[in-house]
């Protein structure tokens, strides 16, 4: 617990979003990453400096916002503030200088999350606080109408990233997202799960193929292929609609856009992951996909949902999904009742207080 007077602890989080605002200056700047490279306190002027320097003398002649964007950076803890305008590296510093998916992240949440929470309440107001909201009609798409852009407003989130140049950005945030540690297969393995059996039970009988829903770059599959080598191409399926994606080595990468009406076009797969896809989706979107998986499914398959827990540490994140996708993180009970909606049964569950946890559902 934090040794400050409550009054100052609220205060200190309440003012958090202005300077979150900052963030998208930072990372355009490089400041985590020059102030990484820079041994021992810098001040503001020799960060800008270094700066200049790296882009050849070619970079913006007067940016003094960078002084202001250190001590922004400095209240959140992303950076140290060792003196009058000295700042230094810290570990946080250090993980975004080395992990530049963690850099697309920050960008990502203080950009869009930001602007939705800034609505939410507007749109809460305005609707005579109905709720929870519906994926095209989020405080995101009201902060839109509101500005006056209203194809903007009518289109999901992800698409109005895309058409604002950002969605990139966040495609390079789900490489490796905020961190990497252990595999898949390991994490998995840590949760209790035993994937090897599954295989064992498959091998000759069944088919072993592996779909992964909205699987992007294929880092999930990609792990478990150096896990199992004896797995083929043809059995580690990423189903993807993103344009931008178009092989990955060793995946076989086939579209289907689980929106649309169509069903799972992969029938009788061993096992259908779902990697944080359930938690930017309503409840009834959830339940539609779920219902379409299990359409597909034979009496030997398996979805396997990876999400993070319900608990304190995951509370920002599920204000962020109901204001960018009126998605939700959710909890054991509502993960049931969501199993029960598509016909399914739980079969496995793991939810760690940190980290991606894991559920099984199979038909029942």
């Amino acid at each position: 617990m934090s040794s400050l007077p409550p009054g100052a602890v609220l205060a200190s989080t309440v003012t958090s979003a202005a300077a979150f605002g900052f963030m998208p200056v930072a990372v355009h700047f490089d400041l985590f990453d020059i102030l990484a490279k820079i041994k021992g306190p810098a001040s503001g002027e020799d960060v800008l400096v270094a700066y200049r320097n790296s882009k050849g003398h070619k970079a913006e002649d007067n940016i003094p916002c960078t002084y202001d964007t250190l001590y922004a950076m400095s209240g959140l803890g992303f950076v140290d503030i060792t003196g009058d305008d000295l700042y230094a590296a810290n570990a946080i510093t250090k993980h975004l200088a080395t992990m530049p998916s963690a850099q697309h992240g920050a960008l990502h949440f203080t950009t869009e999350a930001l602007l939705g929470a800034a609505f939410l309440m507007r749109k809460l107001k305005a609707g005579n606080f109905e709720y929870p909201f519906k994926e095209l009609d989020t405080p995101y798409q009201y902060a839109y109408h509101l500005m006056g852009q209203e194809e903007l407003a009518k289109q999901h989130t992800y698409s109005i990233m895309a058409a604002e140049g950002r969605m990139d950005s966040f495609n390079h945030f789900m490489v490796g997202k905020f961190m990497k540690t252990n595999t898949a297969p390991d994490r998995l393995r840590a949760l209790g799960y035993d994937l090897q059996s599954v295989l064992d039970e498959a091998r000759g009988a069944v088919s072993a193929t592996m779909v992964d829903i909205g699987g992007g770059r294929g880092e999930l599959l990609l792990d478990i292929k150096a896990a199992y080598p004896d797995l083929q191409a043809s059995d580690l399926v990423v189903q993807e609609f993103n344009q931008d994606i178009i092989e990955i080595p060793g995946i076989t990468l086939t579209t289907w856009n689980y929106k649309e009406d169509s069903p799972q076009p992969i029938k009788g797969a061993l096992i259908y992951h779902l990697a944080h896809i359930l938690h930017n989706l309503a409840d009834l979107e959830a339940a539609r996909l779920l219902q379409k998986i299990a359409e597909a499914m034979a009496p030997h398959s398996r979805i396997l949902i990876h999400e993070f827990a319900k608990n304190v540490n995951y509370a920002k994140m599920h204000s962020a999904m109901v204001a960018l996708y009126a998605g939700r993180e959710r909890s054991a009970v509502e993960w049931r009742q969501m199993a029960a909606l598509a016909g399914l049964q739980m079969t496995f569950e793991a939810y760690p207080e940190v980290g991606e946890g894991l559920i099984e559902m199979r038909k029942l």
